[in-house]
């Protein structure tokens, strides 16, 4: 019975990864149709505004890859992140109404931490130094 169990859930979850949506929703993920060049080159906007929701760094939201906007409002322009893609901290920023010049071990047991926008009090977007 164990084994059968075994392959039903390995089964289960491979069909779940595989009806994972595309990026934009109800279409595929597709890069700009409008032209045939590629955007690898192109910068991430941070933040960008993908339904509804600002995302701070490269996002999975509807992917098994992280990818991020080359635009502040997303309309179809993205790529997949790459690790120089990542968002990086901003400094100064204000964390508990104080300003923060560098990362801080405040407010973490596993190490230090900066904000991905001026004010973390408002956004509450960080990641590790």
């Amino acid at each position: 019975m164990a084994p059968r169990l075994g392959l039903f859930l390995i089964w289960a979850g491979v069909s779940v990864i595989l009806q994972l949506h595309p990026v934009n929703g109800d279409d595929e993920l597709t890069r700009d149709k409008s032209s045939e060049e590629s955007h690898e080159d192109e910068a991430c906007v941070f933040p960008f505004t993908y339904k509804d929701k600002k995302h701070f760094d490269c996002t999975f939201h509807g992917s098994i890859f992280p990818w991020c906007s080359l635009d502040a409002d997303y309309v179809g322009r993205w790529k997949f992140c790459s690790e120089s893609d990542h968002a990086k901290c901003v400094f100064p920023f204000i964390f508990g109404g104080k300003k923060y010049e560098t990362c801080t071990k405040i407010g973490s047991i596993f190490g230090a931490w900066c904000s991905l926008s001026p004010n973390y009090d408002q956004d509450g977007a960080w990641k590790y130094c």
